[in-house]
C-alpha cells in the first residue's frame, strides 16, 4: 500500500521530479560538502567521496544523529549509533526502517564503507549496535536515513567519531600435533596459529605448557618468540618418552598483557619398533648408520656448530641423531658414561645388542658420532668405541 502511494508521485513524470527536488531542498542538504563544526575537521574532499543520495522517493526529512558525534573517542572498538527519528511528511503512520552506514576515513583521503545495517524505528529515537569491531586508531563517519521497502529518504548530516588505540594480545590456537594424533619423535614441534596482536603490543612471546599427564596437572613451561608468518613453532628442550601420551597448550604475552590459555591438545609419541632379542649368549650385529649422523649434520648445521655443551652449547644435535635412529629401532639411545646414568656422554651414543630391557643395560655398542666435538670445526663421524670402558644404555636423556 505504501509503495503504491509513492508510485503515484513517480507517475506524474517531470512534475514529480520537480516536487522531489523542492521537498529535498526544504529538508536540508543530505550530502554536504563539509561537516558541522561539532564533528571536527573532516575535509570537504573527504566528504565528497561519500556515495550520493541516489533517487529520493520517500518524503521525509533526514534524521539527526545523536550519538556518537563531535569526533568523540569511543572507549572500545564497538558502538551503538543513535539517531533522532525523522517524522514522515505524508505518511504519519509509516513503519520506518532506519539504514545506518559507517565509513572509515582513509589516511590518504576518501573513505571506505566499514559496516552497514538497519534497525526498526522505536519511540523518539532509534539505535543500531554495530555487528563487528572496528579498526582501532581510526576516524569514522556515519550517516542514517529512513526507508520503507525500496523507497529511501535523504541521508542525514554526517557525524564522526574515533576509535582508541588498544593493546591486544589474543590467545593462540593449537595446530600441530593434531589433537589425539601420533608423532614419531620425542622432540615434536608444537605449532600454534597466532592470535590477534595489536601493532602497539611490542615483542610478544608464546608460552607453552606440556605434560605427560594430558590434563596438565604438573606441566613444564617454556616460551619462544612469536613467529611472524602467522604461526609459531616451539620445541621442548628435553626429549619426551616414546610410547606416552602428552597434553599441551599455549598462550601469548607481551610481559604486561597475557592472553587466556588455548584449549588443550593431546598426542602420543610412537617409536619405530625394536629389533628382536638375540638368541641366548649372542649379540645383535651393530647397524652402520653413519649416513644418518651425516644427514642430520647436513640438515642442522647450527645444531652441529653449537654441540659443545661444556662451552655453553646445547643437546640439539645429539637429540636429533638419537631420535632419527629410534624411528627405525628403539635399541638406539644415549650412553651412561662409565656406567653412571647421571652422567650422560656428550658425543657418544649406544646400541643395545643384548636381550631384555634396554634401560640401564651394559650390553651396548658405544659409538662416537662427533669429531672435534669442542673444537673450531666439529664434524660428524662414526667410530666404534665399544670395549674401551664401562658403559650403559639410557633413554630418554633425562
Amino acid at each position: 500500500m505504501v509503495k503504491n502511494r509513492t508510485n503515484l508521485f513517480r507517475a506524474s513524470g517531470l512534475a514529480s521530479l520537480v516536487l522531489v527536488a523542492l521537498i529535498s531542498s526544504c529538508g536540508g542538504n543530505s550530502n554536504p560538502v563539509a561537516p558541522s563544526e561539532a564533528d571536527g575537521p573532516l575535509r570537504s574532499d573527504v566528504l565528497s567521496a561519500l556515495p550520493a543520495n541516489g533517487i529520493i522517493t520517500l518524503k521525509a526529512p533526514p534524521p539527526v544523529p545523536q550519538s556518537p558525534i563531535g569526533n568523540v573517542q569511543l572507549p572500545g572498538l564497538t558502538a551503538t549509533l543513535i539517531t533522532g527519528n525523522a517524522p514522515p511528511l505524508y505518511l504519519p503512520d509509516a513503519p520506518f526502517v532506519y539504514r545506518f552506514e559507517v565509513y572509515r576515513v582513509q589516511p590518504g583521503g576518501g573513505m571506505v564503507l566499514a559496516l552497514a545495517g538497519t534497525a526498526a524505528q522505536t519511540a523518539n529515537s532509534t539505535s543500531y549496535t554495530l555487528t563487528a569491531e572496528l579498526e582501532q586508531t581510526g576516524t569514522f563517519m556515519w550517516r542514517v536515513r529512513v526507508q520503507i521497502g525500496d523507497e529511501n529518504g535523504p541521508w542525514s548530516e554526517p557525524a564522526t567519531f574515533r576509535t582508541p588505540t588498544l593493546i591486544t594480545v589474543g590467545a593462540p590456537k593449537p595446530l600441530s600435533p593434531a589433537n589425539g594424533g601420533e608423532v614419531r619423535t620425542s622432540r615434536p614441534e608444537l605449532i600454534v596459529t597466532n592470535g590477534a596482536v595489536s601493532a602497539n603490543a611490542g615483542p610478544v612471546a608464546i608460552e607453552y605448557q606440556i605434560d605427560d599427564d594430558p590434563k596438565l596437572s604438573r606441566p613444564s613451561t617454556f616460551s619462544v618468540a612469536m613467529g611472524t608468518n602467522g604461526t609459531t613453532k616451539g620445541t621442548f628442550d628435553d626429549p619426551l618418552a616414546i610410547g606416552s601420551a602428552f597434553g599441551w597448550r599455549a598462550r601469548a604475552t607481551n610481559g604486561t598483557i597475557t592472553s587466556d590459555w588455548s584449549e588443550i591438545f593431546t598426542f602420543t609419541t610412537v617409536g619405530g619398533g625394536r629389533a628382536a632379542d638375540p638368541p641366548p649368549g649372542q649379540r645383535l650385529p651393530l647397524p652402520d648408520r653413519r649416513f644418518v649422523v651425516e644427514q642430520v649434520a647436513g640438515m642442522h648445521p647450527d645444531a652441529l656448530a653449537d654441540s659443545c655443551q661444556d662451552h655453553g652449547g646445547g643437546w640439539a644435535f645429539m637429540d636429533l641423531v638419537v631420535e632419527s635412529l629410534r624411528l627405525e629401532d628403539e635399541r638406539w639411545g644415549f650412553n651412561c658414561k662409565r656406567g653412571n646414568c647421571n652422567d650422560v656422554s656428550l658425543d657418544v651414543i649406544d646400541y643395545h645388542y643384548g636381550a631384555g630391557p634396554s634401560q640401564g643395560s651394559p650390553d651396548v655398542y658405544v659409538i662416537d658420532i662427533l669429531l672435534g666435538h669442542c673444537g673450531a670445526d666439529p664434524r660428524p663421524t662414526w667410530i666404534n668405541q665399544t670395549g674401551t670402558g664401562r658403559a650403559a644404555f639410557t633413554y630418554p636423556r633425562r
